[in-house]
């Protein structure tokens, strides 16, 4: 009996777990049968399955088609649910790309927790299609990232300062003052130590000390190293340059985000990481539709020692996210090395058993010509090429000592080590400055690789490094010119003092200048660049046939394009020929025009080029606009070779900006023939006409009237023969 009894009992918890376990699997096949699904979309954020993500994280959704946006106002259509904080409730956006959605939480994520990720229905494309149903999963770290005013300062020179500062010895000083030309005492001195036929335009630095006091400058200086434009700042800054927009952007170290300037020098926006990550300062890139792409370091907590023997039980190993983010500073893409490279990438300089690892050390981003991202991992001696549209990686290009190259080197082998600053050319081909931390001996060079990308083989077609060879320990920067020679940003280089060298294509070094050797320059950029704040009409004049000892007066309307008064301080040029009758200084009011009258008086035959410099000064800036003056003493024809920027084609930033209602628009052409200039929003759709006729060779100023256009960012292009340029303005009403 009581055999039967237990065969009873047995037989019902037999049942019972069936009956459970059928119960589990209606209720899982119920709740979860979307996982089929997840390969139909494009690009989803967090990775399934990832781990190790910040609180503050978002999720980003997309399926690759167009969104009918109407469908996103529904209630709970993306369900979030955290295994400690519960149920998410948040905001769904859809990006102006019309594709990408991103959910918002409207709370952060709890620490350790395991977040779900479902969506049923209610999605639907503008073909009336509906999203099919998804669930995923991942995992939030156990600790915050972190990042201080030193770790960034760290980043940024790719190196440890206190190990640095105990092994080597100090660099020697020099005096920093200018007793001329009413710049600061501390402004740092630029040396030219070659002049031979440079290409036009200005010079961006932004110089800092070492060791490392918190001031620096942001300058732009003609090829003779006089300034333009400076500003003394309280903080380090780096990666000074002109973005493709036409705005100028800088990183504050200090603040670690990124600023953007108008031509006025007038800071209008600013740019920083998204989903809890502090950005880091080595790149910010501004994309044609007004996107950005940022880095942040993710510095985690790793066993290391289930990785490598002899590895910290509690390292902080530093990762790299890579961002993009839309004109709404939603975070639309984002990448993690995390999800696709290991630990063990870095190369064997990289001490793994160390308490703090730096793996990867993300120095350099690039838009490639197909619209997917080029990154340089420094600590890795690798380029890796990204689809932007899916985050997986297409290749690896590793350099001396990498660990996953992919590529066949060509005409080069010892290929390149600790790079920085990858670029891609109008031809197809790559450019690195290759810092060569690992060559034996050690140099740097500037290099031009063709990469044959369906075969995967890179052939060297044009390198750089001077005798004696200079070393660079850390930063720098390749950029090649339209004339085809190549601006390069020594960084780091403490054989010698050279902050920037021009090079032809065949060597020939045009322009080379140097900062005192306690200064430093993160990176070196020449581009063709005019403020708007204050202009001169015309732009450049020119004096015909003016006899020995006669003179002859020009003048010229000085124009001030902004509602507050401006200080005009002082005239330079260098050219004693030409002088300026106005006394200084004199007060430009607001929007208004003062006549200045330039004197040509030559005291021997010639032609005579020389460059007016119009100054803004006070005790911490200058703001300066140049005036291009030729003239000459015969009736010989005299051709006289133009190295002001806006006697090219030239597309203006609008002023003011942004704007209600009313903007002006400044295009130059530097012969006669066909404009076309018309305003687009950001769906690509044309919007307004402005010009569409051909003009004569000049500069010219449109008004833009947007009474009738609603707030937001709009783009304006204009086409002329072979030149196109577009530009961001933003109506704000």
């Amino acid at each position: 009996m009581m055999g039967h009894l237990m065969k009873i009992t047995m037989f019902r918890r037999y049942n019972s777990i069936i009956l459970v376990s059928i119960l589990l699997l209606i209720i899982t096949s119920l709740c979860f049968p979307q996982n089929s699904h997840i390969s139909s979309y494009q690009f989803i954020s967090p990775v399934p399955n990832s781990s190790m993500l910040l609180p503050e994280t978002n999720i980003i959704i997309r399926e690759g088609n167009l969104i009918n946006a109407a469908s996103l106002f529904g209630t709970n259509i993306i369900k979030v649910i955290g295994s400690k904080s519960g149920t998410h409730d948040g905001k769904l956006i859809l990006s102006d790309d019309g594709k990408t959605i991103i959910f918002k939480p409207y709370k952060n994520f709890t620490y350790s927790e395991t977040i779900n990720v479902s969506y049923y229905s209610g999605i639907y494309k503008l073909t009336g299609e509906e999203l099919l149903p998804f669930n995923f999963t991942f995992i939030i770290s156990d600790k915050n990232s972190y990042t201080d005013y030193n770790r960034a300062i760290e980043d940024l020179l790719e190196m440890d300062i206190k190990s640095y500062l105990n092994s080597t010895p100090k660099l020697k000083s020099q005096k920093l003052s200018i007793t001329n030309d009413g710049l600061p005492e501390d402004f740092p001195t630029v040396t030219v130590n070659t002049f031979n036929n440079p290409s036009s335009g200005y010079l961006f630095l932004a110089p800092f000390t070492f060791p490392f006091i918190p001031w620096g400058y942001l300058m732009i200086v003609d090829n003779k190293g006089v300034p333009i434009f400076y500003q003394r700042t309280h903080s380090i800054k780096a990666d000074w340059k002109l973005q493709p927009n036409g705005m100028l952007t800088y990183v504050d170290i200090s603040k670690v985000k990124y600023y953007e300037m108008d031509s006025s020098y007038a800071i209008i926006d600013s740019f920083s990481t998204g989903n809890g990550y502090t950005t880091d300062t080595h790149e910010l890139q501004i994309l044609p539709d007004g996107h950005a792409l940022l880095m942040a370091y993710d510095y985690q907590t790793v066993r290391m020692d289930t990785v490598v023997q002899g590895g910290d039980s509690s390292a902080t190993v530093i990762g790299l996210i890579v961002q993009e983010l839309d004109v709404d500073k939603n975070v639309v893409f984002q990448w993690r090395s995390w999800d696709h490279f290991q630990i063990t990438d870095a190369t064997e300089d990289i001490d793994l058993t160390a308490a703090s690892i730096d793996y990867v050390h993300g120095n350099a981003i690039e838009l490639d010509d197909d619209g997917n991202l080029l990154i340089s991992c420094r600590h890795m001696d690798e380029i890796t090429k990204i689809n932007r549209q899916t985050g997986e990686i297409i290749w690896r290009l590793g350099g001396l000592k990498s660990r996953n190259n992919q590529f066949l080197f060509i005409n080069d082998e010892i290929t390149f080590s600790h790079q920085h600053d990858i670029r891609r050319l109008p031809n197809g081909n790559l450019t690195i400055f290759d810092n060569g931390n690992l060559h034996d001996p050690r140099f740097s060079r500037s290099l031009e690789y063709q990469l044959d990308e369906s075969n995967l083989i890179v052939s060297l077609v044009w390198d750089y490094n001077n005798e004696p060879k200079t070393y660079s320990l850390a930063m720098g920067s390749s950029q090649r010119l339209q004339n085809h020679n190549t601006v390069i940003g020594w960084g780091w280089s403490f054989e010698d003092a050279r902050a920037l060298s021009e090079i032809e294509a065949d060597g020939t070094v045009a322009l080379e200048l140097s900062l005192p050797d306690t200064m430093l320059s993160y990176r070196a950029f020449k581009f063709s660049w005019r403020t708007n704040l204050f202009i001169t009409n015309p732009d450049s004049i020119f004096f015909e046939s003016i006899p020995v000892g006669d003179s002859s007066i020009i003048k010229v309307n000085l124009i001030n394009n902004s509602d507050d008064a401006i200080n005009i301080t002082s005239f330079y040029n260098s050219d004693s020929a030409y002088t300026v009758e106005n006394p200084v200084p004199f007060v430009l009011p607001p929007f208004g025009t003062i006549p200045v009258n330039i004197i040509f008086k030559p005291i021997k035959d010639g032609y005579f080029k020389d460059y007016l410099h119009i100054r803004s000064d006070t005790d911490t800036s200058r703001i300066a606009q140049v005036l291009v003056m030729g003239g000459r003493t015969d009736s010989t024809i005299s051709i006289i070779q133009d190295e002001n920027p806006q006697l090219t084609y030239r597309l203006e930033q609008n002023y003011p900006n942004p704007f209600n209602p009313i903007t002006k628009i400044t295009y130059s052409v530097p012969v006669d023939g066909f404009v076309k200039l018309a305003i687009y929003n950001l769906l690509g759709e044309k919007v307004a006409d402005l010009v569409n006729t051909n003009v004569n060779r000049g500069t010219y100023e449109v008004t833009f009237d947007a009474t009738h256009f609603a707030s937001g960012i709009y783009l304006y292009r204009m086409e002329s023969g072979d030149f196109v340029s577009i530009k961001k303005m933003m109506i704000l009403k």
